[in-house]
């Protein structure tokens, strides 16, 4: 049965729509927009325009049908939207409360006018440190200096029956094993549920995820900074400033994700410190970034199961052309932000560089977030600026500046479709835009790009 015939179903032998009640006094029947066939009511409200959609839906209940919350053609308009289409199954995993089409409409116009309601998430006190965020359905994860912290993620302000709370959240969890500073963090929930970290003195660190409780510390595995780590199943992937790749695989069948068991490392030399890394979601393929330096190609692309090489992504660049961060879309497509303020799409079926986004302001990209379908973020490195990406355009389509006074470079970010966190050099903050503030706020300034 097609929509139109289910919509039709769905109102026959409604008195409301009948042709008795739409008679007159002479019982003669007069036209009416109700009884015309689904189909062609769907071109007619197609063409009155999404902001007509919630005042003709309270006509009757048959208009109700066609254009209520979740009806086809709000789910047709806000599929082709940035930020809000949630077409991936990973990004959905992300969002906190489970949002209608029609509200992911209105979420959508907020976004482009920057009106949200900044709830402040931490401070950071410590000095010269690089924050990273990692967020999930139910919580935020925050690492700053030597401390991870897990925040209790609340309801979007939309769905608060009362006011929003006021001041910094307290966290759940405060994973601290280390006097040097912690750098970029993996946490897996679910079945793995554990969080991977690498401080300053070279040490891997492994917690349980749902109590905190320290799983694994191998001290001296690298001989300086740990810059980056990831974890896919009983693999352990880190890149540090001693310009080595380190993959600890460890034997679960002893005991069932057990990280104190035996294992084996492998070390992989790139002759050039690593900056980032990140492994594809089928866990085959691991891609690091470099500095760009002593020429070593910034970007190189592994077999995670054998360790070998497969290729360096680029082979063209500039002395200091460095990856600041790596993001795998899908096990064929990966991201890379560039120093040199470029973001590239690279599809690994022909280990080629398919699309190049420049920042409009040359700023280097320090961090990217996806939704994992169109919709790209970057956090660069000047003036807290923010950028949105659109895979289907070449240019830039959105533009935010957070705290714009303070000038501060944004070292992490990561967003659902009603929510987006920033860590900056004193604080992270939360924007809100499911509707608590009306007006668009100071603390996020919003420039389009078209």
């Amino acid at each position: 049965m097609s929509y139109t015939s289910k919509l039709d179903a769905n109102v026959d032998g409604n008195s409301s729509l009948s042709t008795g009640s739409l008679a007159t006094h002479d019982d003669e029947q007069l036209p009416s927009l109700a009884n015309l066939p689904t189909d062609i009511l769907l071109h007619i409200f197609a063409m009155c325009g999404q902001r007509c959609w919630p005042s003709i839906a309270q006509v009757c209940h048959r208009f109700y049908t066609i254009l209520g919350t979740d009806s086809f053609l709000w789910e047709q308009v806000t599929r082709q939207l940035l930020l809000v289409n949630q077409s991936s199954s990973i990004f959905r995993s992300k969002n906190h409360s489970s949002l209608s089409a029609q509200m992911r409409f209105r979420i959508y116009n907020h976004w482009q006018t920057g009106v949200c309601l900044v709830k402040p998430v931490a401070s950071i006190r410590e000095k010269h440190v690089l924050p990273w965020l990692v967020l999930k359905s139910d919580v935020l994860w925050v690492g700053t200096g030597s401390h991870i912290k897990a925040y209790p993620r609340i309801q979007p302000c939309a769905f608060l029956r009362s006011k929003p709370l006021q001041g910094r959240m307290r966290p759940t969890l405060n994973l601290s094993s280390s006097r040097g500073d912690l750098g970029r963090f993996a946490v897996k929930s679910g079945d793995e549920d554990v969080v991977v970290a690498g401080d300053t003195n070279g040490s891997i660190f492994v917690w349980r995820a749902s109590t905190g409780r320290l799983q694994l510390k191998k001290t001296n595995c690298h001989s300086s900074d740990v810059a980056s780590v990831n974890v896919f199943k009983n693999v352990i992937v880190s890149g540090g400033r001693d310009k080595f790749v380190k993959v600890l695989r460890f034997d679960n069948s002893i005991s069932h994700h057990s990280w104190k068991s035996i294992y084996t490392a492998e070390e992989i030399y790139l002759d050039d410190r690593i900056l980032s890394l990140d492994i594809d979601p089928s866990g085959t393929l691991l891609c690091t970034g470099t500095a760009g330096h002593g020429g070593v190609p910034p970007s190189h692309l592994f077999d995670l199961t054998t360790g070998a090489l497969i290729c360096p992504l680029r082979r063209h660049f500039r002395v200091g052309e460095g990856v600041y961060d790596v993001h795998f879309e899908s096990p064929n497509e990966v991201l890379t932000g560039d120093f040199n303020s470029a973001l590239r799409l690279w599809d690994l079926r022909t280990q080629s560089n398919v699309s190049v986004w420049e920042d409009p302001h040359d700023s280097a990209i320090n961090c990217i977030a996806t939704d994992n379908n169109m919709t790209i973020l970057t956090g660069t490195a000047t003036h807290g600026g923010i950028r949105i990406w659109d895979k289907r355009q070449t240019r830039c389509v959105q533009l935010y500046y957070v705290k714009p006074e303070l000038r501060s470079p944004v070292y992490s970010l990561d967003f659902d479709s009603s929510e987006l966190y920033t860590a900056l050099d004193t604080s992270v903050l939360s924007f809100d835009f499911s509707g608590g503030n009306r007006k668009p706020t100071k603390d996020l300034v919003a420039y389009p790009c078209n």
